[in-house]
């Protein structure tokens, strides 16, 4: 069975339809927007967002918390304290993969606050 998305106002009777066209058409926009910068950054940073994820062991796309496992991880694969060059750099990667995808989680957010309301 086919999934429903959800109701336009429309459809039920509400929004002339060109208007309620033209919300659907931005919010599809936007999420096929987001969807290829979370794409681009996986290739650029050779992880996906579940593999940073992993990595830096965060559930959930959190600033503060990929900040303090970062910070964890780097610190006890230092090579200096009998830690892995290769993970430390793994993390770093992560990290990295993570800021990207806060940044466009970020500009997803300020894009949806700038769509027209009806």
């Amino acid at each position: 069975m086919d999934e429903v998305g959800p109701v336009c106002l429309w459809e039920l009777g509400q929004v002339h339809p060109p208007a309620c066209l033209s919300t659907s058409r931005a919010a599809a926009d936007a999420r096929g927007r987001a969807g290829h910068r979370s794409a681009a950054a996986s290739n650029l940073s050779g992880l996906s967002l579940q593999e940073a994820q992993q990595i830096l062991n965060v559930s959930k796309l959190s600033p503060e918390e990929v900040q303090k496992n970062y910070e964890h991880l780097f610190k006890v694969n230092d090579k200096s304290v009998g830690g892995s060059f290769y993970l430390q750099s793994k993390v770093v990667r992560a990290k990295e993969r993570l800021d990207e995808e806060l940044k466009i989680q970020a500009q997803e957010d300020r894009e949806k606050g700038q769509m027209p309301h009806t």
